[in-house]
């Protein structure tokens, strides 16, 4: 009678926060990598920010239109990065995240290294997919990692953490490229920010600890893990918050993230400002931009405490304040005006970036973390990253022969359409996400708030 209970207890999974394991880890071993993970991001968004700055002077030495532009800026990098992020991710939930990441990081840095070597537009269009190849293998593992490290009321944190890398990254990757692209040259550029992300990599292979998958607690979880990619991502497409909540972020993405590498262009034809000055001021926007994930990230923890489903609450409402300061950036007669509206537009649309992802690992279960973040790199880089910068140039080769150097700033106008049609999906998304979340924690160990986890009252049962 006494031997169940005592084999019960001794074959639990570790509580909440805890890496199940031998070895526990330490919370200032969580800590620092976290902040290792967040200098993964910031290499990976330095160097993918760097081309957008340096558009027009690569344009004018390879003779290219708005349209190719658009492909080398978008398209070439998100194609392949978005497709190579499914079997990459798959690797990564089978317990080889941290081996990923490093050779991931070293990958994309040396294509960064040889985009700067590069002497023909097709040989950019070649570097540009490497980079996108390379990359694939950074987020989603990334993210996998810090679900596995942090609870669920410390996730939004710790991912909104995860993502200032990014803002930093792009302070520092628009600022320097401008710079650098100004003073020696823009293959230099490509080269000297590039080279850091090898040395960087070989920190991640030989710091960082792989945490051991948690076992499978159910059929539904090992179909995750052990079926195959296609059936596992048809098995997460089945929840209408997951589904709604991806094509909100492709939206945004496309509206926002896509067109907005036509920023520097925008600013240079609309405002006749220099190189240098463009990659100063774009640069600026990661200091908001990166306030805005990190409140994002503590307001979702705080208020989904009470209710989780203020994890769709707060970007939601985040995008609705900032629609009309993004549209102010492109209306506003003077450079001054544009760049102060596109900084409180900064402020607050990045809250949705870190929040989102926190609920999307939460509605999963632990064996397709990683292939979840894949499904929205594949959403966000694609449909966002990639056909948004390619739109934007049809759209202002197009408006050419009538508006001139002012067809940009109108293909840019006419792009926010998009994140209107978003703030549609995040509210659908909100009817279904607190019980997909309670559904997808069936297959964790972490405890959810009361109002995500309370049952129905049995009918049979008489009030007492």
């Amino acid at each position: 009678m006494d031997s169940k209970p005592a084999m019960k207890a001794s074959t639990a999974i570790a509580p909440a926060g805890v890496v199940a394991g031998p070895a526990p880890l330490s919370g200032w071993y969580k800590i620092y990598a976290l902040a290792v993970l967040m200098g993964v991001n910031l290499f990976n968004y330095m160097d993918r920010s760097i081309l957008s700055v340096l558009i027009e002077p690569i344009k004018a030495e390879f003779q290219a239109t708005d349209t190719q532009m658009g492909i080398l800026t978008g398209l070439a990098f998100a194609l392949f990065y978005a497709i190579c992020g499914f079997p990459i991710a798959r690797l990564a939930d089978r317990g080889f995240r941290v081996r990923v990441i490093s050779w991931a990081l070293a990958i994309w840095s040396a294509m960064t290294v040889l985009s700067g070597m590069t002497g023909a537009y097709w040989q950019m269009l070649l570097a540009r997919m490497g980079v996108g190849v390379g990359e694939a293998g950074g987020n989603p593992p990334s993210q996998a990692l810090l679900a596995e490290y942090f609870p669920l009321e410390q996730r939004a944190r710790a991912i909104a953490f995860f993502i200032a890398g990014a803002s930093i990254g792009t302070f520092l990757g628009t600022f320097l490229a401008g710079y650098i692209g100004q003073e020696y040259g823009w293959r230099w550029a490509f080269i000297i920010l590039g080279a850091p992300g090898l040395a960087f990599a070989l920190l991640v292979r030989f710091t960082l600890k792989e945490p051991p998958l948690r076992p499978k607690v159910g059929a539904e979880d090992s179909a995750l893990h052990s079926g195959s990619m296609w059936e596992a991502t048809r098995h997460l497409f089945k929840g209408r918050a997951f589904t709604h909540i991806m094509i909100a972020i492709g939206l945004l993405w496309f509206g926002n993230v896509g067109a907005g590498q036509w920023h520097a262009p925008f600013l240079q034809r609309s405002h006749d400002l220099s190189l240098k000055e463009v990659g100063v001021l774009l640069s600026l926007l990661a200091i908001p931009g990166l306030l805005s994930v990190i409140w994002g990230g503590f307001l979702a923890d705080h208020m989904s405490k009470r209710n989780p489903i203020w994890l769709i609450y707060v970007p939601l409402i985040s995008q609705i304040i900032s629609l009309p300061f993004l549209l102010g950036f492109y209306f506003a007669p003077t450079w001054q005006l544009a760049i102060t509206s596109i900084a409180i537009a900064a402020f607050f649309s990045g809250a949705f970036g870190g929040v989102l992802l926190a609920g999307i690992q939460g509605i999963v279960g632990p064996h397709a973390r990683a292939l979840a973040a894949a499904i929205m790199m594949f959403v966000s880089n694609l449909i966002g990253l990639g056909l948004g910068p390619f739109v934007t140039g049809i759209i202002s080769d197009l408006l050419y022969p009538m508006l001139g150097q002012e067809s940009l700033r109108w293909a840019l106008i006419i792009m926010k359409i998009m994140p209107l049609l978003a703030l549609l999906h995040l509210w659908l998304a909100s009817k279904t996400f607190v019980q997909e979340l309670r559904d997808g924690h069936k297959l964790q160990t972490e405890p959810l708030p009361a109002v995500a986890v309370a049952k129905a009252p049995d009918p049979n049962k008489p009030p007492e």
